[in-house]
C-alpha cells in the first residue's frame, strides 16, 4: 500500500513538473523558445526574413490594464454611457463589443483575465503641447489635444491641466499599468507618444499590446523585458490561457513588397502604416528592400492588387478595414497560395481581423521582432512555423 501510494505521489509530481515546464516556456522572461537556432544571421545578409513569429502568452487570471474609450465605454458612439469608467468588468459581454474591447474581450474568454480599466490620469499642456504622465509624475508622452476635450476629460486644478477620465491610449496608462503591476497593457498605439509610453513600460517589464498601431513601428528596435505586439491576432492556447501572435510568413529579402501609404487626412491616414513599418524597419536594422509604395485610403486596398499584377510582386503591405479592403485581399490570397499580406491597422476591425483565421498560412500583422535567417529549403522552414502556429488551440 505504502508502494502505491509512493508511486501515486511521484506520478503527481512529475505531472505537476511537466505542467510547470509547458508554463515556463511561455513565461515572458523567456525570449520564445529559438525556433530559428543556427539560421539566424545579420539582417543585412538575411535572404529571408520572417515577420509573425513573434508571440506572448498571456496566462489564466492575468492583470490586464487597459484605457476606457473603446472598451469600457465609447461616449463619442453612445456605447455603455452609464457605465463607470474604473468598473472592472465581471464578463467580456460588459465591454464595448468592437475594436480594443473586442480584443479584450476574447482575452478574458480565452484566459480569464482581469480587466482594470485605468481612470482620472492628469494630462498637462507644455508648450502648447499636452503630456501623459509617468510614474513619478514627469509628463513625457505626447496626447493628442481631442483627448483635453469633454467627452474624455474633466478640468484640473489650473488650465493647463485636465483629468483624462474616459482615458485613450497607452501614453496615459504608464502610471496605472506600473502601479497596478500589470502583466499587459492594451490600448491605442496611433502616436508617437503612445509608442514611446510602449517603450517605456516594455523597459519595466510590462507587456503592451496596441490593435491600433500606426506608430508601434517607432519602437523598432527594442531591448526591454516586455513584449511589445502591434496589430496581431489573438489565438486560444492549448495550455489554457491566450497567445498573441505566433502566426509566421517567410519573406524573401530580394522580393518586391507591395505597400499602402497615404498623405491624406483623418479616416485615411491609418493608411500610412504598412509604409512607416518598413522604412522603420529598414533603419531600425540597416538593410534595403524591395519597396513598391502605392498610394491608397481606406476601402482603397484594391490598388495594392492591381500593381502586384503589373510588378508580380506576392506580398503586400496593406491596411484591411472595410468589407471592399477584404474582398480585394480575400480574393486575392485565394488566386495564389504563395501572396501573402501583411496587415497593419486591421486587428481593431473585423473585416480585416478575419483574415487571420481565414488565411493562417497566408497574414500576419506588424512584427516589432522580425527574425532575419539564411536561405533555409521550405520544408524545413514549414516544419518550424507548423511548431509555432502549435500553440494555437
Amino acid at each position: 500500500m505504502k508502494k502505491f501510494t509512493i508511486l501515486v505521489m511521484m506520478g503527481l509530481i512529475f505531472v505537476g513538473l511537466l505542467v510547470i515546464g509547458l508554463e515556463s516556456s511561455y513565461s515572458n522572461n523567456n525570449t520564445n523558445q529559438n525556433y530559428f537556432q543556427g539560421l539566424e544571421t545579420n539582417p543585412s545578409q538575411a535572404t529571408i526574413m520572417v515577420l509573425g513569429s513573434t508571440y506572448l502568452y498571456v496566462p489564466k487570471n492575468a492583470k490586464v490594464v487597459t484605457q476606457v474609450d473603446r472598451v469600457i465605454k465609447d461616449v463619442a458612439s453612445n456605447v455603455n454611457v452609464n457605465t463607470p469608467p474604473g468598473q472592472s468588468p465581471n464578463s467580456s459581454k460588459q465591454l464595448v463589443p468592437y475594436m480594443e474591447g473586442a480584443r479584450v474581450a476574447e482575452l478574458m474568454n480565452y484566459a480569464d483575465v482581469k480587466v482594470i480599466p485605468i481612470t482620472g490620469v492628469p494630462i498637462k499642456k507644455i508648450k502648447g503641447e499636452w503630456y501623459g504622465p509617468d510614474e513619478a509624475g514627469n509628463f513625457q508622452f505626447g496626447v493628442d489635444p481631442s483627448k483635453a476635450g469633454s467627452l474624455f476629460s474633466i478640468d484640473g486644478n489650473d488650465s493647463n491641466t485636465k483629468i483624462e477620465v474616459n482615458t485613450h491610449g497607452m501614453n496615459v496608462l504608464v502610471p496605472g499599468a506600473i502601479d497596478n503591476h500589470a502583466y499587459l497593457v492594451v490600448a491605442c498605439g496611433d502616436l508617437p507618444g503612445k509608442a514611446k509610453a510602449e517603450k517605456y513600460l516594455s523597459d519595466h517589464g510590462i507587456n503592451c499590446y496596441a490593435p491600433c498601431d500606426r506608430f508601434s513601428a517607432l519602437v523598432m528596435p527594442y531591448n526591454g523585458t516586455g513584449k511589445i505586439m502591434a496589430g496581431e491576432p489573438i489565438r486560444k492556447c492549448l495550455t489554457g490561457g491566450a497567445v498573441i501572435g505566433a502566426q509566421p510568413l517567410a519573406i524573401q529579402t530580394n522580393e518586391t513588397i507591395v505597400v499602402q501609404s497615404t498623405n491624406k487626412t483623418y479616416p485615411d491616414q491609418y493608411c500610412d502604416t504598412p509604409n512607416r513599418y518598413f522604412h522603420c524597419l529598414e533603419s531600425a536594422y540597416n538593410m534595403t528592400l524591395k519597396l513598391d509604395v502605392v498610394d491608397a485610403g481606406k476601402g482603397e486596398a484594391e490598388k495594392l492588387i492591381n500593381e502586384t499584377k503589373i510588378t508580380g510582386s506576392k506580398v503586400i503591405g496593406v491596411r484591411v478595414l472595410t468589407v471592399q479592403d477584404k474582398t480585394a485581399v480575400a480574393n486575392w490570397l485565394k488566386s495564389d497560395p504563395d501572396n501573402r499580406a501583411v496587415l497593419f491597422h486591421s486587428a481593431a476591425y473585423e473585416p480585416g481581423y478575419s483574415l487571420f483565421t481565414e488565411f493562417p498560412n497566408q497574414v500576419t500583422g506588424q512584427d516589432l521582432n522580425p527574425v532575419f535567417i539564411k536561405q533555409t529549403p521550405s520544408d524545413q522552414l514549414n516544419h518550424i512555423f507548423d511548431e509555432i502556429r502549435s500553440l494555437w488551440c
